[in-house]
Formats: structure tokens, C-alpha cells, sequence
């Protein structure tokens, strides 16, 4: 254990990381402005628009730009809460063999509370830690969701490339969850399109979910700075700890509002 903490609080590593992780977001959100200017461009080539429509269109593509960022930001809130409490699921059953008693008989109902409170905790990330206002609770649900994907595939990859089938449980739970929000009890086929509308609008954030977190994660790897040894689905919380506070420092800082 004292291994471990006097390797991950070496200051000029984690600057470093952290510095590496701003450049990922930075890149995360250039290609969002980008591709929206594009997008403005392609609808201002109309030379019979008014200027009371050019302003609308501009004004239209403004908010869509900080709606998608804070999208992102949300994807990356939602996961982070998540990751917390399955590493917490992963040290107690692998690490604290004194519980095991307790932990076998009750671990279904632990992990169910577990993730209870990582919506609560995501509340409070989206809420008072970075106020995400340009996005509303119906979006929310739909990134969550896609967030749930977003962690079996890094199951899925903890599974086949580590060969480690410690998650196997974890991973049907989360697919269970998933498949829940599309098909339940009572639902409708107003529903089931209503969540897949949804889930298919909030699909591209996956996509830059994946590379900024593969880039981060992979740099952590390469550099010797997140170690497999403690657990590989606790290396890539460290890694989105560091993209949470990499959000925080560029919502402070004001930098966006910059940009914007």
C-alpha cells in the first residue's frame, strides 16, 4: 500500500499527467468548434438569408456547441461515478480477504447500493463541481445511458486484452442495466423509440469518450505512471480522475468562455 501511495503522489508526475490529460480535453473540444463552424458555414452559403436569420442560425449553433461540451462533460461525470465505486467493488473482494464472509452473501445488494450512490455523486459532479446548465434531465439520461456502454466496453477490454475474467459478473450487470432502459415491464413502442432516439443522438460523445480515454489511459500505461498491479480498472479511475479534474481547472479557469 505505501508502495503504491508514494508512487501515485509523486507531484512532478502528476503534473505531468494532468498536463497530458488537459491536452486530450483541448483536443476533445477543438474538434467539437470545429466541426461546428463547419456545420455554420455550410448553412450561411444561402445568400438569400436575412440578417434576422443569419443571427438565429449563429445564435442556434452557439448553444448547440456548449450543449455538446457539456455533453462530454456529463459522459465523462457519468463514468467517472461509476468506475469509483466498481474500483471500490474490485479492492474489497480482491484485496480485503478479511470481509470475504460478509462479501460473498451480500455483494449483489453492496454493488446495487454502490451504484446507487454513483448517481448521487454524478448529480453532485454535474451539479455543484461543474454546473452544467445548457443540458437538461431527459439528455442526461440518454448520455448515462450511453455511459453504461461506455463501461462494458472497458470491461470487455480489461477481459481480452488482460485476460481477466474477475469482471464477468459486473459486465452482465451493467448489459442487464442497459438493456432494462430499452425493454421493460411496461414499456411502449413510443418508449422503446423515445430511449433509442436518445441513445442514437448521444452516440458520437461515445466515440470521443473512447479515444480521449484511450489516449489518457494509454499514456498513463506507457509512461509507467498507472500500474497494472493494483488492479486495471483502478489504473483507469486514476485516469478519469484526472480528466475530471482536467474539466475542473478549465471550467475555473474561464478558458472555454474564451474559445467560445
Amino acid at each position: 500500500m505505501r508502495t503504491y501511495v508514494t508512487h501515485y503522489f509523486n507531484f512532478e508526475y502528476i503534473g505531468i499527467y494532468l498536463l497530458v490529460s488537459l491536452i486530450g480535453l483541448a483536443v476533445v473540444i477543438g474538434i467539437v468548434l470545429g466541426v461546428a463552424k463547419l456545420k455554420t458555414r455550410q448553412r450561411l452559403q444561402d445568400d438569400s438569408l436575412s440578417h434576422k436569420a443569419i443571427r438565429r442560425i449563429n445564435r442556434h449553433h452557439q448553444e448547440r456547441k456548449r450543449s455538446i461540451i457539456e455533453s462530454f462533460f456529463e459522459m465523462v461525470f457519468a463514468s467517472t461515478s461509476v468506475l469509483i465505486f466498481l474500483s471500490l467493488y474490485y479492492v474489497i473482494d480482491e484485496r480485503i480477504p478479511g470481509v470475504s464472509i460478509y462479501w460473498q452473501k451480500y455483494q449483489d445488494i453492496i454493488l446495487l447500493l454502490f451504484l446507487c450512490f454513483s448517481v448521487i455523486l454524478n448529480g453532485w459532479l454535474d451539479i455543484v463541481f461543474v454546473p452544467l446548465e445548457e443540458i437538461d434531465s431527459n439528455q442526461k439520461a440518454s448520455i448515462r445511458l450511453v455511459s453504461s456502454f461506455y463501461i462494458i466496453l472497458i470491461l470487455l477490454y480489461i477481459k481480452f486484452i488482460y485476460n481477466d475474467d474477475n469482471y464477468d459478473s459486473l459486465m452482465m450487470y451493467f448489459i442487464t442495466l442497459a438493456v432494462g432502459r430499452f425493454i421493460y415491464f411496461d414499456f411502449t413502442m413510443d418508449d422503446f423509440l423515445s430511449t433509442l432516439h436518445g441513445f442514437w443522438e448521444e452516440l458520437p460523445l461515445l466515440i470521443l469518450m473512447a479515444s480521449y480515454s484511450g489516449f489518457v489511459c494509454w499514456f498513463g500505461f506507457y509512461t509507467g505512471f498507472l500500474l497494472t498491479s493494483n488492479g486495471v480498472i483502478v489504473s483507469t479511475l486514476l485516469a478519469h480522475l484526472f480528466m475530471v479534474c482536467s474539466i475542473f481547472i478549465l471550467d475555473k479557469t474561464r478558458v472555454l468562455r474564451l474559445v467560445m
